[in-house]
């Protein structure tokens, strides 16, 4: 046979091999899926079960356009095909180019095309049945913010029907140290087999990457320093220096508010109080069977069971509605900021110490004027200014 006539058949045999039939054909080397097939294959998965964290990163990736390596479309399609679902009918291509739940071996035996190694699984990407155990085992656990995201799944359902990688990152970011953050913390690692695709930096590992819900602060229970920290209410989560030092000075001027109110209250008490017994001297003086409250000679028991006897006065009903209103904010105030300290964020615990301690200077002389008897400038007729 003439050297032509091999060179022919060869090329016939080359041109006749299918790659999805029989990858490891030396010729097969350098084949790609179509991106139109690729496209169409991850379409038809995503419709079926949307809720597969593959499909997650899909959607994240068409939502913002991304170009990092994760988002290829065939790597995307590794994601949902190479270990979490390589039995669905749209997974078929896939599994015959670069074989299923052994992807990683056939890339070291050169045995599937180059595209198989290049766009890969991401390494310990986690399955749609195990982010879905993974996400239920922690909000069983603790309520945390993020889980109202994914509700509970009906029982006998194969998986919760909801995005349970974004809620997963959202939950171990929080708090990275709880034991089913393990294999989020091995997707995420920077030594991991496929750390090249670039995944931990994206938004689902790195922090403050993406959107602000995707990264709510951590729940550091120590004295920490750094922006990010819930402060009373969901929203109030200071992201930027501006934002900080503003959340700073508005502590600052609650805890003033806070001495503010609590000041008045006390003496607006004491005054009432001055009022009450210089009243009592007057109807005791008159009529010997009233107790006078403060005597030695009256127990603090007799004087008590007396004044719950007396009925309010007008006078009075309307002291103990501004006594219930003053508390009630200053209760509120009061353990409104012992939450502020709680957060442990070192210059957020300080504005709080600092407010009370420039309140105490500034109120000063209004609390000892007012633990001082009304008495002695009025003449013993109560107290002048009572408000």
């Amino acid at each position: 046979m003439s050297i032509s006539a091999l060179g022919l058949l060869h090329s016939t045999h080359a041109q006749a091999v299918d790659c999805l039939v029989t990858p490891s054909d030396p010729s097969c080397a350098n084949f790609e899926l179509p991106a139109a097939t690729v496209k169409a294959d991850l379409d038809g998965l995503c419709k079926q079960m949307p809720f597969m964290p593959g499909c997650s990163l899909y959607k994240s990736c068409q939502t913002a356009s991304k170009t990092d390596q994760w988002c290829t479309p065939f790597s995307l399609l590794a994601d949902v095909c190479a270990v979490d679902m390589p039995t669905m009918s749209d997974c078929k291509n896939y599994v015959n180019l670069c074989g299923a739940a052994g992807a990683a071996q056939n890339q070291t035996t050169g045995s599937r095309p180059a595209i198989c190694s290049k766009a890969p699984v991401i390494a310990n990407f986690p399955t749609t049945k195990s982010a879905s155990a993974l996400v239920i085992d922690i909000c069983t656990e603790m309520d945390m913010a993020g889980c109202e995201r994914c509700p509970k799944p009906k029982p006998g359902a194969y998986a919760a029907d909801c995005d349970t990688l974004t809620t997963y990152a959202i939950l171990c970011k929080a708090m990275p140290d709880m034991n089913q953050c393990a294999t989020w913390k091995s997707m995420c690692s920077a030594s991991s087999p496929t750390a090249s695709l670039g995944f931990q930096n994206s938004e689902y590992c790195a922090m403050g990457v993406g959107d602000p819900d995707l990264n709510p602060p951590a729940m550091r229970m120590f004295f920490h320093l750094g922006f990010s920290d819930y402060v009373l209410f969901e929203k109030w989560v200071p992201r930027n220096q501006s934002q900080y030092v503003g959340t700073w000075f508005a502590l600052f001027f609650l805890t003033l508010f806070f001495q503010t109110i609590s000041t008045y209250r006390t003496s607006l008490d004491i005054c009432w109080a001055e009022e009450l017994a210089a009243d009592q001297e007057k109807v005791a003086s008159s009529d010997s069977s009233v107790p006078l409250t403060g005597s030695k000679s009256t127990s603090i028991l007799m004087s008590w069971v007396y004044l719950w006897a007396q009925p309010w006065t007008l006078k009075e009903v309307w002291q103990n509605a501004v006594r219930a209103v003053l508390t009630f904010i200053e209760t509120t105030l009061g353990y409104a900021l012992m939450l502020v300290t709680m957060t442990f964020n070192v210059p957020l615990f300080f504005a709080v110490v600092v407010g009370l301690t420039v309140g105490s200077v500034v109120f000063s002389r209004q609390r000892m004027a007012a633990s001082v008897k009304s008495n002695e400038k009025s003449g013993g007729t109560g107290c002048a200014g009572c408000g």
